[in-house]
């Protein structure tokens, strides 16, 4: 009877422990000896057997190799997955059961060692998993996954949704993976508070990176359940439709556990969120930023919440407590700083167990803000200095980057302008090394109204078409842009801005003004004024004598539609979209490039530019089309994503994605279409329906006798 009660007792024991979501605390790193909640554990210690009793050993494939050199002295020995070349085929698996299926809370855990690694989807080792349980369907939809991605030499953990439509995950800061280091990956899903969680530390097992984020507002918050093996050094392809291409591990891996719950680890506080301060007026009297935190263990609290802010580029820091209220949130308050400041922040916690953790996490850029003063010029390039660096004359005293070119002094107004060469090549693809441009980082310009004022002279053959002579940006895309001035066929001007999609009262998408063909000659001055207010935007163009030309202008609901924020430095001279057969980059001088952050040239009332609004033959003419084929977007992406293309003129299109060996894989677009924008949406799979494997695919434009590809990847 006592040996029943006392077996009894252990088993209310190891169900208490198999229910409980945090079990005793214990050291990271191993050697780990199994529990109630050990689902699979490999030592590798010249064998491949699972300690585990919940699954079975696991299986060697390939060329392999067992060392006696370990992260840890303790781990006795290492295997050495040996994929240097893609013939080698070098992998475990653990053979599928219901047990492997995670779906609640999760602890995956590993140490790998990268030798050799890929840096694109043409490599055999570009995106290598140290453990992976692929999805039925395709590998890329598995139940969840610890990877490395070596183009950026992060890693990242995460998982699929149970109805395919979100893959959370926790991708590390760049280059936290360093070639023939030991690190130890740790991957926690706490599914009762929802976030995940990802850990790297080193030999040593300092904490190397730490992220966390939040799934809690998924509408499907579900694992998706597969039926395959659990995978080591490759992603997989046994029972699967297509086979993983480009996830080879060439290196170590050694103490591989997974457990059916949240061990209780060190682990620093919890942060998810931290709030983006707009630019903000110089009366502004201080900034408030909120964040929401949490203490990773359930007792636990914290011992300092810090807001820490920068205004000299990161080279110092204060420090402001921030205080508790309510959901786990805490509110901070910066000082005011002075006009012209650029404001860095982020947040760092420390909790009761001596854990810290900042956001944005260690080795990403911090948040940021400017200090403006309303009504004032933002940048004012005079060139006058006729030295490197190029100076900024504003209040700002913005930094400018000169990507070649040289002083001249050719002016139009002073002594001396800037001269944007090279002159020897026209007509061919250049590579960035030798286009000539200024570029100004900053986010005094992103504004909501704003003047441009400057001039320029072309000096090429040929005023080609197409050239924006200063863009900002709104994504990285040239086509999705806060602001620019453009070229267009036949000696016309142009200027755009395009409307902040998330604005909801919006009413167009862009704002086009346009100034007539023949009005552009080379070898001349011309002076360009381009300005929006809450009323009209209006685009204006002088002669070198500054003699009224031509206007363009909009007044039909400009105060509804604001243009997109930028966010990616402003370009003067080239808008990085140089491709083959084409020109796109500005060959002539510049000079008095000016900017302001409202509408400071008065173009309604200028002289010669009196406009009357609804006087049909005042009314702008449309911007023409051009052959432009857009980089898709998102990029990378999972599981579509949008195309969009322009044409001149009508005729025969043809929009075709093709695979990395040429082979053509979906048609989009087989139709004639007349002059115009079209946009299309590729939902990643082929011509007859079936989803397609991650990598790099290109894509294909034809109309005319005119044709342009561009690549894309997508990442499942």
């Amino acid at each position: 009877m006592k040996s029943f009660y006392t077996a009894l007792i252990f088993l209310l024991v190891l169900t208490f422990l198999a229910s409980s979501s945090l079990i005793a605390q214990e050291q990271i790193g191993g050697p780990y000896t199994k529990d109630a909640n050990t689902l699979m554990l490999l030592h590798f210690d010249n064998d491949f057997v699972n300690q585990s009793d919940f699954s079975d050993d696991g299986v060697a494939h390939g060329s392999y190799q067992f060392f006696p050199v370990s992260a840890m002295t303790a781990l006795n020995s290492s295997l050495r997955l040996d994929n240097d070349a893609l013939s080698d085929s070098s992998y475990v698996t653990v053979p599928d059961n219901d047990n492997l299926d995670l779906t609640g809370s999760w602890t995956i855990e590993g140490w790998i060692n990268v030798f050799t690694f890929g840096q694109s989807g043409s490599d055999h080792r570009w995106v290598p998993r140290l453990c992976i349980k692929p999805g039925d369907q395709a590998f890329w939809q598995p139940n969840w996954w610890v990877e490395l991605w070596g183009d950026n030499r992060w890693f990242q953990v995460g998982f699929h949704t149970e109805d395919q439509a979100n893959w959370p995950a926790v991708t590390s800061a760049p280059n936290v993976m360093q070639p023939g280091e030991w690190v130890h990956l740790t991957f926690i899903r706490d599914d009762s508070r929802k976030i995940l969680i990802q850990m790297v530390h080193d030999a040593s097992l300092n904490l190397k990176w730490f992220g966390s984020m939040s799934y809690a507002g998924l509408p499907v918050q579900t694992p998706v359940l597969t039926a395959q093996d659990v995978h080591m050094g490759w992603a997989g392809a046994v029972g699967i439709p297509t086979s993983s291409t480009d996830s080879w591990l060439d290196g170590f891996i050694d103490e591989v556990r997974i457990s059916n719950v949240v061990r209780d680890f060190a682990v620093p506080p919890i942060i998810t969120y931290l709030s983006q301060v707009e630019n903000q007026e110089a009366s502004v009297g201080s900034y408030e930023v909120k964040s929401h935190a949490f203490p990773f263990h359930s007792t636990g609290t914290f011992t300092s919440a810090d807001l820490k802010y920068s205004i000299d580029g990161g080279n110092s820091w204060s420090s402001v407590a921030m205080t508790g209220t309510t959901n786990d949130t805490l509110v901070g308050t910066i000082p005011q700083q002075p006009i012209g400041s650029v404001v860095q922040y982020y947040v760092e916690i420390t909790d009761d167990r001596s854990q810290t953790s900042t956001f944005p996490s260690t080795g990403v850029d911090p948040l940021s803000f400017g200090v403006f003063q309303p009504n004032t010029k933002v940048l004012d390039l005079d060139f006058e200095s006729n030295s490197f660096p190029v100076s900024d004359n504003s209040p700002y005293n913005q930094t400018v980057v000169a990507h070649n070119g040289l002083f001249t002094n050719e002016a139009k107004e002073g002594s001396f302008a800037y001269d944007f060469f090279p002159k020897d090549t026209l007509g061919v693809s250049q590579p960035d090394s030798i286009i000539t441009y200024l570029s100004v980082d900053s986010p005094f310009l992103t504004m909501k109204e704003f003047a441009l004022d400057y001039w320029f002279k072309f000096e090429a053959d040929t005023i080609f078409p197409y050239i924006r002579m200063i863009i900002r940006s709104a994504s990285g895309n040239h086509v999705d842009q806060n602001y620019y001035v453009r070229t267009e066929p036949g000696g016309a001007l142009s200027a755009r801005y395009q409307v902040d999609p998330n604005d909801a009262n919006r009413t167009k998408d862009n704002v086009n003004l346009f100034v007539p063909e023949n009005t552009l000659e080379k070898d001349k001055w011309y002076h360009v004024l381009f300005e929006r207010s809450n009323d009209l935007a209006v685009l204006k163009i002088g002669d070198e004598n500054n003699n009224f030309l031509a206007k363009g202008y909009d007044a039909e609901d400009i105060a509804l539609n604001p243009p997109r924020p930028g966010v990616t430095p402003l370009r003067i001279g080239w808008a990085g979209n140089n491709w083959e057969g084409t020109y796109r980059n500005f060959i002539g001088k510049m000079d008095a490039i000016k900017i302001y952050n409202y509408a400071a040239l008065n173009l309604d009332t200028l002289d010669n530019m009196t406009i009357t609004v609804g006087v049909e033959d005042e009314q702008a003419p449309v911007v023409p089309f051009e052959f432009e084929l857009t980089q898709n977007y998102p990029n990378p992406f999972n599981p579509s994503t949008s195309i969009k293309y322009e044409i001149p003129e009508a005729g025969v299109v043809s929009l075709a994605v093709y695979d990395i060996l040429g082979k053509k894989v979906a048609t989009l677009v087989d139709d004639v279409k007349n002059p115009g924008n079209y946009e299309v949406v590729w939902n990643g799979k082929n011509s007859v329906g079936k989803e397609v494997a991650s990598g790099v695919y290109f894509y294909t434009l034809k109309s005319n006798n005119r044709v342009q590809t561009l690549k894309m990847l997508l990442l499942r």
